[in-house]
């Protein structure tokens, strides 16, 4: 058990109608923690982000950051999905700068986190490019500016990478870890990628098919940076493959 964590998941179960997407779901997550959810698809991960993030509510159980329950959208977490979502008619800054439209700074302390977060993401010579003249991994790197650029609690990423090439998600990942190991925000991650699991994550989590529960919890001590080829991180890999494919 782990004392005082930053988020806790507790006896969590979410229903539509008669469709019980989760139950039984408790989990506690450290302060600084970079956690990877796996399953099949429909297994109810991306459901556990959005009442993380306050946009749903559980059926029963109860979800707290810090101890407290989650009641609502706050400003605790940060939240990227598979598309960057960012505004065309807004030049690359102004983008980031919208993560921080409840801040209470001015808008020259405004640009200056923003450009600064935009540093962080190696984006600092695009800061006045629309989204149009980005690449798809640039475009992920602005959202992922935007999302840490009011300093939260908790990073979610909804499978962030699943939509671009194998080349381009390999660099952004190493870039979320470079990102993660320097800001220490708590970070879970969705991921169909076993492999970038197993890259990035302290623990994988593996779910069930739905209604989606814990089948394990999977502990890495492997050193950063993974080498992918090693033999401790492909039987790790297959490790939780198994769990995944095995009913």
């Amino acid at each position: 058990m782990i004392s005082s964590p930053r988020v806790s998941f507790q006896q969590v179960r979410k229903t539509w109608q008669q469709v019980t997407a989760l139950q039984n779901f408790s989990l506690d997550i450290a302060t600084g923690e970079l956690v990877a959810l796996v399953g099949s698809s429909g297994c109810g991960k991306s459901t556990l982000l959005r009442m993380l993030a306050g946009l749903e509510s559980p059926t029963r159980g109860e979800i707290l950051i810090n101890g407290e329950p989650v009641t609502g959208v706050g400003q605790a977490s940060g939240m990227v999905f598979q598309e960057p979502r960012l505004f065309p008619w807004l030049r690359v800054i102004d983008n980031v700068i919208l993560g921080l439209a409840n801040s209470p700074l001015g808008r020259a302390e405004k640009r200056q986190r923003a450009r600064s977060m935009l540093d962080r993401v190696q984006l600092a010579g695009f800061a006045d490019a629309l989204p149009a003249q980005l690449s798809g991994g640039m475009a992920q790197r602005v959202a992922i500016a935007r999302s840490l650029v009011a300093r939260p609690q908790i990073l979610m990423l909804d499978e962030p990478f699943g939509a671009l090439d194998a080349l381009t998600r390999h660099t952004l990942q190493q870039a979320l870890l470079h990102i993660h190991q320097h800001e220490g925000t708590t970070t879970l991650l969705v991921t169909h990628d076993v492999e970038e699991a197993v890259a990035l994550a302290d623990r994988v989590v593996v779910l069930s098919p739905r209604p989606g529960q814990i089948r394990d919890v999977v502990s890495l001590a492997l050193p950063h940076p993974r080498q992918r080829d090693d033999a401790a991180f492909t039987a790790a890999c297959r490790h939780i493959r198994d769990l995944i494919t095995t009913f």
